[in-house]
């Protein structure tokens, strides 16, 4: 049923009369007369006597007078709760990211977008070993922080950052001495691996056929602390991106270049069909920041 149909009655119970009700809903006197007219053929009842020069509400219309404050409260109630979800829906910002984030400086370009814009809520969401073929397209509003071993260069990928593989092993580890380690030389190691490693971004497995021999691998999991633990331990050496540990290494560890490495790239990307406001306001932050990298 027409909400402004209900209004307009409403209204003109109120006043008894066509063009101050009119005035007051900045309509004309013709346009209120032929809404209520098409509301009384709507009903099947008279709802005003128009017999005298002075209106006044029928039986009929004083029947469902309280029905139909009841329902037009409702609907305002109803368009009130409606208003306030899409506001606060527009002003949330879901990212789906790589667990090790925070070591990253796209966390730092996120705190400082939320410094800038506090009345952005921020939904996080981590996903491991996240892949851009596995990002769904119904989610064409969250904007995803992920790694890639490839170059990607359109208006919605923004490169934040290159990382490498390192080496991390026991501070007494015979190849510990060594500034950089010949990848070959780790053939014969347990390999604790962050991640599925057969995910092309983390890339180990490639890097070692790459020189010649198959990785022995005795752990994968998707806790860094986890698996530095477990080195501390003896248990094994790995081979992760430097960035992704933070200030995570103890005093017990080392981390060593590898010869060959693999570089890999850390992206923040939005759908070119986004259409809320707030991940579409972080993409023209990070392209404001980033305007000069190709």
């Amino acid at each position: 049923m027409d909400q402004q149909k209900l209004t307009l009655f409403l209204d003109l119970t109120e006043t008894l009369n066509y063009t101050e009700t009119a005035e007051r809903n900045f309509m004309t006197q013709g346009n209120v007369s032929k809404k209520i007219n098409a509301l009384e053929k709507e009903l099947g009842i008279q709802l005003f006597d128009r017999s005298n020069r002075q209106i006044k509400l029928t039986e009929d219309g004083q029947l469902i007078l309280e029905d139909v404050k009841r329902i037009v409260t409702d609907y305002q109630i109803l368009e009130a709760n409606l208003t306030k979800h899409r506001e606060k829906k527009e002003r949330v910002l879901t990212i789906h990211t790589i667990p090790t984030m925070p070591n990253y400086l796209g966390f730092d370009l996120l705190t400082s977008f939320l410094r800038q814009h506090p009345e952005v809520h921020l939904n996080l969401q981590e996903s491991e070993a996240m892949a851009m073929d596995r990002i769904p397209l119904e989610e064409k509003n969250s904007v995803y922080f992920f790694r890639s071993l490839d170059k990607l260069n359109a208006q919605n990928y923004i490169t934040t950052e290159e990382d490498h593989f390192v080496a991390v092993l026991p501070k007494a580890h015979p190849l510990a001495k060594n500034s950089t380690i010949t990848l070959s030389d780790l053939q014969a190691e347990n390999f604790l691996l962050l991640g599925q490693a057969s995910k092309a971004y983390y890339s180990v497995m490639e890097l070692c056929h790459s020189v010649g021999f198959e990785p022995q691998v005795t752990y994968q999991g998707t806790r860094i602390d986890l698996i530095l633990k477990m080195i501390e331990q003896g248990l094994g050496i790995s081979l992760i991106m430097e960035k992704s540990l933070g200030n995570s290494l103890s005093d017990q560890l080392v981390l060593r270049e590898i010869a060959p490495t693999q570089e890999s790239y850390l992206y923040f990307y939005l759908s070119e069909e986004a259409d809320a406001p707030a991940p579409k306001l972080f993409l023209k932050y990070l392209q404001d920041k980033y305007s000069n990298v190709e």
